[in-house]
């Protein structure tokens, strides 16, 4: 039997553990896939928001649900960013690490988009359009500010 040079052997051991450490575990993969498809929901239902509001004259029973849902989906968003989810990961992800390095400023935008969410819920289910229409300015703005910061293009 061949025996390996200790520092090949000393490399090799290396490099599984640091395969180990990239891989993402199934929990954090799961996250990563829940956290994409809520976001793609999430888009999807402030575009069609948002046409509602551009048509002029949008249609409150439309708008209520599509509102509702960003509201629930947005209060689920903080469960969908462990530790390693990141790049990481080894997983496709826009999630930029800045998220876990300034995590205070990552945590007060997710609590600002909450915030919004729910004041566009709430101006969806009063039916005043001129509030619909701030609520989903606030809303886009509190996204936006996040992407800028911690959201990678592709």
């Amino acid at each position: 039997m061949m025996k390996l040079p200790y520092s090949l052997a000393l490399a090799t051991a290396g490099l599984a553990a640091s395969y180990a450490a990239y891989a993402a575990t199934p929990a954090v993969t799961n996250a990563i896939k829940a956290r994409q498809a809520s976001y793609k929901e999430i888009g999807g239902a402030f575009k069609s928001v948002n046409d509602e509001i551009k048509s002029g004259s949008p249609d409150m029973n439309s708008v209520r649900p599509l509102a509702r849902d960003l509201a629930t989906r947005a209060a689920l968003l903080p469960k969908y960013f462990p530790k390693g989810s990141g790049p990481e990961s080894g997983v496709k992800t826009r999630a930029k690490a800045e998220i876990w390095k300034d995590n205070a400023a990552f945590v007060k935008l997710q609590g600002d988009m909450i915030t919004a969410a729910k004041a566009l819920d709430a101006a969806a289910a009063s039916g005043n359009v001129a509030g619909l229409t701030a609520a989903r300015n606030s809303l886009g703005g509190t996204c936006k500010s996040c992407h800028d910061r911690f959201r990678a293009e592709l």
